[in-house]
């Protein structure tokens, strides 16, 4: 995923198409991953017996966004004057700089819920669960999003375009798809 245009308020991406299914693939993943609780407060116990009934309307509040969010993001993904095929496979995404934040956003929450679901373990501390059959869509997802929120993260910082004669995403052929390679998670992401 390639920042390739950037005005005023928009922001012009290019995916291929093994990019472009991993990323529709994570966003259908995100159910698998819910957010574990969020706490009313640091100290419920000022707060009384109406915490339990506060602390379960906060958590499905936040769980309806969460939804919501993810679905308006798919359906921007899968609007075709927004997300556009070209060539062979390649897309060209176009997000406004409040779409790319709300992306953000929802990738985000799918990588933390899937960090949760691996135990939170502390990458910084070299914690790291070895990777099994139960856990590996976790390791998957967390390392996919890391990819994804640091290219929109540059292109929001300020990033330059990088200009179509200087590679960017592989997209002209369909060997991509067929090789088995495509976006390659940072084995370091999350140290």
């Amino acid at each position: 995923m390639k920042l390739v245009s950037r005005e005023a308020d928009r922001l012009v991406f290019k995916l291929s198409k093994r990019e472009h299914e991993a990323l529709m693939t994570t966003l259908r993943l995100a159910p698998l991953f819910p957010r574990g609780e969020s706490p009313i407060s640091r100290d419920s116990t000022k707060l009384g017996e109406q915490v339990p009934s506060a602390q379960a309307d906060l958590d499905e509040a936040l769980a309806d966004h969460r939804l919501e969010q993810t679905e308006a993001i798919t359906r921007l993904l899968t609007d075709p004057k927004r997300c556009t095929k070209m060539g062979a496979g390649a897309w060209k995404l176009t997000l406004t700089v409040s779409d790319a934040d709300r992306l953000l956003q929802v990738l985000n929450e799918i990588r933390v819920g899937a960090w949760e679901k691996l135990g939170r373990p502390d990458f910084e501390e070299g914690s790291r669960p070895e990777v099994t059959e139960e856990n590996f869509l976790c390791f998957w997802a967390f390392q996919l999003t890391d990819v994804f929120e640091g290219q929109l993260l540059a292109a929001l910082d300020g990033e330059e375009p990088e200009s179509e004669s200087e590679g960017g995403t592989e997209d002209d052929s369909d060997s991509e798809s067929d090789s088995g390679s495509g976006p390659k998670p940072d084995p370091d992401a999350g140290k």
